[in-house]
């Protein structure tokens, strides 16, 4: 697999989201030619990798919602115990 370049923008850089697919272009295509090589067909490796990305999305969200919701429980004024 090739190597992945380093960012060169700053995250409030406009085109950071086109300069990270450009750094991620090659190793992606090598992973699906390895998928290929080894018996799957490119769209079947294509969708599989889209899969693990949204499943991969889907959990960084819960846990950015999980880390809210302790965050309030942590600010939130206790109950003393009768």
């Amino acid at each position: 697999m090739r190597d992945i370049s380093r960012p060169f923008a700053t995250d409030d850089n406009l085109e950071r989201h086109i300069r990270c697919q450009e750094a991620l272009q090659f190793a992606f295509l090598d992973l699906i030619a390895a998928a290929v090589a080894v018996g799957w067909n490119e769209r079947e490796a294509i969708v599989a990798v889209l899969d693990l990305a949204d499943n991969h999305m889907l959990a960084l969200a819960a846990n950015d919602g999980m880390s809210a919701l302790l965050d309030a429980l942590k600010k939130a004024p206790r109950r003393s115990s009768p």
